[in-house]
């Protein structure tokens, strides 16, 4: 590690200024007058080369014990979670991420410096999958499912979030004509 380097978990200082329109919601309680900001998380690499920011609200977290991701982690499952593709932006000093496309329709971001797996974006789809522990905030990403669960190793057993209650219609009242 080099003296320029970052310190270990804390990301480094965005080297690029923010869109106006994120400007003022690096909290994800901030307001202002024209009404609520989208909550803002930022993400980094291991080494902190490559950092991120995404806002939005947390999109289908999940765990993915694919054999692509297991072996790409070097671990049992990895945690993706969903934000909108428009408002991902690279922040950190070592600007975008290298590309890797594992399927003509798929392209995965990692850092070119320690290798950490960061994004992953399919071209059809309006979300940007950032992996749920590169995130410094990570609440609120508690997983809801777990795809390719039949090739996850036997000895591995998830207990997933409970699924977002939706409220029931009202019940019908009077006769069925």
């Amino acid at each position: 590690m080099t003296s320029s380097s970052p310190a270990v978990g804390k990301p480094p200082a965005p080297t690029s200024p923010l869109p106006p329109e994120l400007a003022n919601s690096l909290s994800p309680n901030t307001a202002s007058t024209t009404g609520p900001q989208e909550p803002v998380r930022a993400g980094h690499c291991a080494c902190g080369h490559v950092s991120y920011q995404v806002s939005g609200i947390p999109d289908d977290p999940h765990l993915c014990s694919c054999e692509r991701e297991t072996r790409v982690s070097g671990g049992p499952a990895v945690l993706w979670v969903g934000f909108p593709k428009d408002s991902l932006i690279w922040t950190g000093s070592g600007g975008e991420p290298n590309w890797w496309y594992p399927y003509p329709a798929l392209r995965c971001g990692f850092c070119p410096a320690c290798g950490s797996q960061l994004v992953s974006i399919a071209n059809d789809s309006d979300m940007a999958m950032v992996t749920g522990f590169s995130l410094a905030d990570q609440s609120g990403i508690e997983p809801l499912g777990h795809s390719f669960r039949e090739h996850a190793v036997p000895w591995l057993h998830i207990t997933l979030a409970p699924a977002p209650r939706t409220p029931h219609p009202a019940p019908r009242t009077g006769s069925w004509a």
